[in-house]
């Protein structure tokens, strides 16, 4: 059901967050018989101006101030209401070199039904590389677009005529209460009437899918915290737009590779590359239109001549975070203050000499230098403030999204990712969304799979 205020008092799960991540932990989750879930959403249904200033933060460092009005939204769907599409499996690099405490294959065997989810073709994951003849060095890697799914329009009808599952629209998690190691309950607050006193639901679980910033706050609100890292390691992916030109043998790439309005097409430094050498994923995209008569490898033939845009990873960096600033919004809740600064300029240039010599020693095609001056902009992928990780001394929360000091509540979205990769985050969220509505359903007894 689609409700403006609280039906029940209390709840086997309640989810805060009605994003990509906070809808399909609850659809997965919704496969239970008899399970009673909440989806708490503090926007409406559109977005309202109002609501969305509590998206609002005291910013410093490198992002703008229209970053966050740019790349958040305050209403049922969350980021999917102005989500570009852009899809790709996250890269196998950091798993190998075990900065994540989970294999490959927990998050590989969920990609299948997130593509199912946000309609992407089976390609996107039975092919998410194609090796390159002559070269272990680059891969053809594509980025599949989805139309792009709007959660809000897709599951509008789920949430509806679900008896079991209630989207409570209009209200804001205040803080978490807890006993012990338990989370006994959330307190809230209509978004839309600050005087109203606030209320509190009891719930068995809890899931926090608030997004890069708003879940280290509500860990941080609701005091635990304790030595966890909570809010630092801010990520970002770095885009650099045609800040180079690729002179590319079409000859030479693998076989299939056609022009199709949902792929964008990008070489991107291997995985056994990456580890080998101890670098971070990056990758230039491509396209197939341009071609130009150039001499390549020796001999005047026609090739493709083609602007490049650089999509990259940086590392976790503790001095990027989330803390409290000296603000507060209009609920009277302190706003956050989001200190980040990329640190990329130099490591772009030696990420484009590193790509640019793999592509000349391949003899698939020949780089340009990158340009002398070039600016920085944002993908609007907040990543790694609740990082996943082994032990409460180096992360927030362990291999199944649970945060380390409590026994019944986890966390949701990119802001688990101990490293982001090159890829856009949002595949990965929904697939490890629907890993997590699985877990939390087999420690409650149940079992959507069988």
């Amino acid at each position: 059901m689609i409700l403006d205020q609280v039906k029940h008092r209390h709840y086997d799960v309640i989810i805060l967050g009605s994003g990509p991540a906070g809808i399909s932990t609850a659809l997965e989750l919704s496969k239970i018989p008899a399970l009673k879930i909440a989806v708490i959403e503090s926007g409406l249904l559109e977005p309202h101006p109002t609501i969305q200033t509590l998206g609002s933060v005291q910013l410093v460092g490198d992002l703008t101030d229209d970053y966050f009005p740019m790349h958040t939204q305050r209403c049922f769907g969350g980021s999917s209401t102005i989500w570009g599409g852009f899809c790709a499996v996250l890269e196998k690099r950091a798993f190998r070199a075990q900065a994540w405490p989970i294999p490959y294959r927990e998050i590989d065997r969920w990609y299948p039904a997130a593509a199912h989810m946000i309609e992407l073709p089976d390609d996107a994951y039975r092919q998410p590389t194609l090796a390159i003849a002559g070269t272990s060095e680059l891969v053809y890697k594509p980025f599949y677009l989805s139309p792009p799914v709007r959660f809000n329009k897709k599951y509008h009808s789920f949430f509806l005529h679900h008896p079991r599952v209630d989207l409570i629209l209009g209200t804001t998690g205040l803080r978490l209460l807890t006993r012990g190691c338990t989370v006994t309950a959330m307190e809230l607050q209509a978004s839309l009437a600050p005087r109203r006193p606030p209320m509190s639901v009891t719930a068995d679980t809890f899931v926090l899918a608030c997004g890069g910033v708003g879940n280290p706050r509500l860990l941080q609100l609701s005091n635990i915290v304790e030595n966890m890292p909570v809010g630092l390691g801010l990520m970002e992916h770095p885009h650099l737009y045609a800040v180079a030109d690729i002179y590319l043998d079409r000859e030479r790439l693998p076989n299939g590779i056609q022009e199709d309005p949902r792929v964008v097409h990008a070489l991107q430094l291997s995985d056994n590359y990456c580890v080998e050498h101890g670098v971070l994923s990056f990758s230039a995209d491509f396209n197939l239109r341009q071609k130009t008569s150039t001499v390549l490898i020796g001999k005047r033939r026609e090739v493709l001549h083609t602007p490049v845009t650089i999509r990259a990873e940086i590392a976790p960096d503790f001095r990027n975070s989330v803390r409290d600033s000296d603000q507060r919004n209009y609920l009277g809740i302190a706003m956050p203050r989001v200190e980040f600064q990329y640190r990329y300029q130099d490591l772009a240039r030696e990420g484009w000499h590193r790509f640019g010599k793999a592509l000349l020693q391949s003899g698939l095609g020949r780089p340009s230098t990158l340009r002398p001056e070039f600016k920085l902009h944002s993908g609007g992928h907040l990543m790694g403030t609740t990082r996943m990780g082994w032990s409460a001394a180096d992360s927030v929360v362990d291999g199944n999204c649970r945060v380390h000091t409590t026994d019944n509540l986890y966390v949701a979205g990119s802001s688990v990712f101990p490293a982001g990769g090159a890829s856009n985050p949002t595949y990965t969220i929904v697939a490890m969304a629907l890993r997590l509505g699985a877990h939390i359903a087999r420690s409650l007894g149940g079992d959507p799979h069988g």
